[in-house]
């Protein structure tokens, strides 16, 4: 099975399903080279929060992991 094949079966799993699969797949991963700490999370909400400008959409960050992995 190619990987387009994989999500098209994964498509017909229930929401819970697919978000035990995306749980499991993730914990498979190596351990992440970085850290991210609560300190640095809550300035970035409290960020958000003043300026929602500094927010960007799904589909620049989508286009923006495209551009670094090429």
């Amino acid at each position: 099975m190619n990987l387009n094949e994989i999500v098209a079966e994964c498509s017909n799993l229930s929401e819970e399903e697919r978000a035990s699969l995306a749980s499991q797949l993730l914990h498979g991963l190596e351990t992440p080279v970085y850290e991210v700490l609560d300190a640095e999370v809550q300035r970035r909400i409290q960020e958000a929060s003043m300026d929602p400008g500094v927010l960007m959409t799904f589909d620049e960050l989508v286009a923006g992991l495209r551009c670094r992995g090429s």
